[in-house]
């Protein structure tokens, strides 16, 4: 029997250790995992804001004020941006990013305090609202219709041609050509 049990002993340090030693392993890692997993669940998620959270806020503001901003919205993502100025695409590219969120986010954020402290002052939060909304609208309408260079490219092009191509009557001085003397016909 001792012959038996000698080298079944061998064979189960050899091959059982290692079997035992990963799945403690195992077990310890499992461990650790649902011990990390509790502790994130248990923190709260960081306050990353939005990038593009400016619908959802302006759906949650008043009647008068949810279609004003939502019109001013949809005037921003329609710009058309490729076509203006360096400044002109600043001002838009900002508005939409970074003004109108704050301004959304600034009046939806307003405590009963806040709103006791403005009415002290003799201004209504919804007045406040409605005059950054408009200033926000009157920029991006300003530099929307600031780009007039192809406006003026137009009129010019089209002054051009009706110099060249319109006939000339009777009677009417002939028009100077481009090397400063008269045309003779």
């Amino acid at each position: 029997m001792e012959d038996i049990i000698l080298p079944l002993g061998f064979f189960a340090i050899v091959f059982g250790f290692p079997l035992v030693r990963r799945e403690m392993n195992h077990r310890h890692r499992m461990e650790r995992l649902r011990e990390e997993r509790a502790l994130q669940a248990s923190q709260p998620a960081p306050d990353v804001p939005n990038l593009d959270d400016a619908p959802a806020l302006a759906l949650r503001l008043p009647e008068p004020h949810r279609l004003y901003a939502l019109a001013l919205l949809c005037r921003l993502e329609d710009a058309p941006l490729s076509g203006l100025d360096a400044r002109a695409r600043y001002l838009v590219t900002q508005a939409r990013q970074q003004d109108l969120p704050a301004t959304l986010r600034g009046y939806l954020n307003l405590t009963p305090a806040a709103r006791q402290r403005l009415a002290a002052q003799g201004q209504l939060p919804e007045e406040v609202l409605r005059e950054q909304l408009e200033l926000i609208s009157r920029g991006v309408e300003e530099a929307l219709g600031r780009d007039t260079a192809a406006a003026d490219q137009l009129l010019t092009q089209g002054h051009y041609l009706r110099q060249k191509f319109q006939p000339v009557k009777l009677g009417e001085p002939l028009p100077v050509a481009r090397g400063g003397g008269r045309k003779e016909s």
